[in-house]
């Protein structure tokens, strides 16, 4: 049984980022599945990183298509991706400093946990302009 499941109610309206979305989910779910595996850092932390690393990838995308289309909020969404990716990056700097076990614990709950809250909060927000652009 997986941590997180996806619910179609997550769903922002444009099927690019709700896969990017699921494919966050899918991470997460692995990542959590090899600790309670109570497999070593040399699986836990390439999963870690690659939770980061496609999290970095999805918000970026984000604001290119939203940069396209001219979106009416993207200055605070931008701040919002910002505050988060700085947790990010101190997190893999702790991975860097041996603390691996330490971040895995918390990262993955706070990754899916934020981006719950960020597509009800702030993505769903820009379903309707997106989808008035021609992006679904």
């Amino acid at each position: 049984m997986a941590l997180y499941d996806w619910k179609d109610d997550y769903s922002v309206g444009v099927s690019r980022f709700d896969n990017h979305h699921k494919r966050l989910f899918n991470i997460a779910n692995d990542l959590h599945e090899m600790m309670k595996l109570g497999r070593g850092a040399d699986v836990i932390e390439p999963l870690l990183r690659e939770l980061i690393d496609y999290t970095h990838y999805h918000l970026a995308e984000e604001e290119k298509v939203m940069e396209a289309i001219g979106y009416s909020n993207i200055a605070s969404h931008k701040q919002a991706h910002r505050i988060f990716t700085d947790q990010l990056n101190a997190a893999m700097a702790e991975v860097d400093a041996g603390k691996t076990i330490f971040v895995v614990i918390k990262i993955a709950k706070t990754v899916i946990d934020w981006l719950i809250n960020h597509i009800y909060g702030i993505d769903k927000k820009y379903t309707p302009e997106m989808n008035s652009a021609g992006i679904r």
